[in-house]
């Protein structure tokens, strides 16, 4: 029997997948609440994405389930969101999950009034009871009996919930601790930097990187603060935590060899068996991480990664306008991983006579690591712990046969892709880009870039306001804080990639915005929604820098960065505010604030500001430009003012923290003064 649901008439490719679910689907909608208030029924709430594995298991066995979907249908009000759509609604019920629970994930399970408030939450959970877990069945049948007998004791269960919410959101403001706020502002902030680097060294797997146990997930914000810190203070373990996690993690399975492209995270401790999603923003993260070490090591390995992630999305992830899609789905034909392994026999029947070679590389061997497969990865064997012995440029005649086999690969049914454009993961993509560009002064990076951005500020614009979500010619809803943040990231990222002010004009026009429609005036720092958007239990906050850097964490960096860019005065202000807030918090839990402990280092006199004044075609200021872009300068800032000076040659000065040094008129000059200077350039 087909069915067809309300679903059928949305963008979102997380709602289309189970738009023929005989499950009676609302997506998120005022007639949905409508609905359950006027048949006097709970809400069941249910919130995943497109390339999510097990909304993929949760969906076969229970929402494709004529049992499961009657239920629904008889008792329930039923709606799907997209979380990646939908991040304000995701995170308010999140919240309550790991509130009620001590943990998350997705597909994210509620149940709640017709007036929103939750009085139960889960995850994933079989149609029958299993692995220890409750079956689905079970759960609606026991919560329905109770709406209908007992229902005060859930009402008041979820006015407990929503009352808890509500403080918890206002604890986010950042409450104040008078010990720290009375102190030094920069001794409190070096105090928080040390206390970030102490709790990542204290988690840090000497043996393979990464920070933790099983499963790992790259992070790679967390390894861009620790390469700041070794800047700032020449800790020589900051800079190794990052040396050696970037290059096991390139050398196991979680990184693609023969497409190329970071999978989502790993299941074991060594990097070896990914779960095999990718998305845009942790290969985005990861080009920007790897960009600061080939600008700190000056070594090809670490460059040509970056190229290699460039190809990659290029190849897979960019849309005919050249904007990028969101995610890459871990399954094909029902089966986790399945396009991306390999037997022996398989690699015989494309390479011949370089067969063997190609499987002693790869690691790929009969018994396989995975279902009896192999997820090829580097076989390394170091010398003295060093890695460098083993991780060369590719060779020509093994680079020949990627290729085959990856032309072999491109003849499998390809995993899902989630097509839909979200504002704010191509705002980290063009920033990644952008700053590759400049890194390297690849021309190839900065047109990716310049077509990423132009996308988004022409389709991702409607009645002139920014919107989160672009697919299939349709733009919706209005832009989260992420969106702002992120965006101009990636508009500073391309001022300082070509010195056109259209970039700077956008970034600061946009930023003020963000201020005007996300600032918390009572408990600072950023709201996750606009000050005109729909109301929910709560209004939202993030702060924890997670899979991605938080808005918070991102719109503090962006402010800073504009306040010395400008010389606005205002915007510096306000992110002292948020920083001077959020420190009690950062200084009880750094590893969740790494981000945002990037922030704290530039402001606690980090910024470094390069003036270089000349016309921008005259040979010396390009040298200047060219040598100072090669560097690894974290918190540097380059303006280039096109004019001649008064002296009539070109020349640099150097700023540190509103104080400037004496003219520089040469680039060896430049060098030694960059040299010379204090630590945190």
């Amino acid at each position: 029997m087909s069915f067809t649901n309300r679903l059928i008439h949305e963008k979102s490719p997380y709602l289309l997948q189970h738009a023929r679910n005989p499950v009676d689907w609302y997506p998120w909608c005022e007639e949905a609440f409508e609905r359950a208030k006027a048949l006097d029924r709970p809400v069941f709430l249910s919130i995943g994405y497109s390339t999510c594995h097990w909304c993929h298991v949760m969906a076969r066995e229970s929402f494709e389930d004529e049992e499961v979907a009657g239920i629904l249908n008889r008792h329930y009000v039923a709606v799907k969101v997209d979380r990646e759509e939908r991040p304000d609604v995701d995170h308010v019920y999140m919240t309550v999950c790991r509130m009620l629970t001590g943990s998350g994930g997705w597909p994210l399970s509620v149940v709640m009034t017709p007036d929103k408030k939750p009085f139960w939450v889960g995850t994933y959970l079989p149609k029958r009871a299993r692995y220890g877990l409750p079956g689905l069945v079970d759960v609606l049948n026991v919560l329905a009996e109770a709406w209908a007998k007992d229902r005060e004791v859930l009402l008041g269960h979820a006015e407990k919930i929503a009352a808890a919410l509500r403080r918890g959101v206002r604890e986010a403001g950042f409450p104040e601790d008078d010990a720290l706020r009375a102190g030094n502002r920069e001794a409190s902030h070096e105090s928080a930097l040390k206390q970030g680097f102490r709790h990542f060294h204290a988690a840090f797997d000497k043996e393979y990187g990464g920070f933790g146990a099983a499963p790992k997930f790259p992070s790679p914000h967390n390894l861009m603060f620790l390469l700041q810190y070794w800047k700032r203070t020449g800790e020589k373990r900051a800079f190794e935590m990052v040396d050696t996690t970037l290059k096991r993690i390139y050398a196991g399975g979680i990184y693609d060899h023969i497409g190329f492209g970071f999978f989502r995270y790993s299941t074991d401790s060594k990097w070896m068996v990914p779960h095999f999603e990718k998305m845009l923003y942790d290969n985005a993260l990861m080009m920007m991480a790897f960009t600061d070490m080939a600008q700190a090591t000056q070594k090809s390995f670490y460059r040509e990664v970056v190229w290699e992630i460039a190809s990659f999305l290029d190849r897979e992830m960019k849309s005919p306008d050249g904007a990028f899609y969101t995610a890459i789905d871990a399954e094909s034909e029902g089966e986790e991983g399945k396009y991306y392994l390999w037997t022996p026999g398989e690699v015989r029947e494309v390479l011949d006579d370089d067969a063997e070679r190609f499987l002693r590389t790869y690691g790929i061997t009969d018994q396989g690591n995975f279902k009896g497969k192999s997820v090829p990865h580097l076989v390394v064997r170091e010398k003295d712990g060093d890695l460098d012995v083993v991780l060369p440029p590719r060779s020509p005649a093994m680079e020949r046969c990627r290729k085959r086999i990856l032309a072999r690969r491109d003849e499998r049914v390809r995993p899902h892709t989630d097509d839909k454009i979200l504002t704010s993961l191509n705002g980290i993509a063009a920033a990644a880009l952008a700053k590759a560009a400049r890194a390297f002064s690849d021309p190839d990076y900065l047109d990716m870039a310049q077509a990423c951005l132009e996308f988004i500020l022409e389709r991702n614009v409607k009645d002139g306001e920014l919107h989160a979500r672009y697919r299939d010619g349709h733009v919706a809803y209005k832009a989260y804080l992420d969106d702002y943040a992120f965006l101009v990231w990636a508009l500073i990222e391309m001022y300082q990639a070509t010195f056109e002010d259209i970039y700077l004009k956008r970034a600061e026009k946009l930023a003020r915005e963000m201020v005007d429609r996300f600032w918390d005036p009572d408990g600072k720092g950023f709201f996750l929604t606009a000050k005109d958007a729909e109301e929910l239990i709560v209004r939202p906050k993030e702060v924890f820098d997670g899979a991605v850097p938080s808005g918070n964490s991102a719109a503090i960096m962006d402010i800073l960065r504009l306040s010395h860019l400008l010389e606005a005065e205002d915007l510096g202000k306000l992110a002292d505010e948020a920083i001077s807030q959020m420190l009690p918090e950062l200084m009880a839990n750094p590893m969740a604030y790494s981000h945002l402990l990037s922030a704290v280092d530039y402001a606690a006199g980090g910024a470094l500001d390069i003036r270089i004044a000349g016309r921008r075609d005259d040979p010396a200021v390009q040298a200047m430009i060219s040598y100072v872009r090669r560097l690894y300068l974290p918190n540097g800032l380059v303006v280039l003012e096109d004019e001649i000076p008064k002296e009539g040659r070109p020349r640099a000065v150097i700023c540190r923290q509103f104080t400037c040094g004496a003219p520089i008129y040469s680039v060896d000059e430049l060098q030694v003064a960059l040299m010379t200077g204090r630590p945190g350039g």
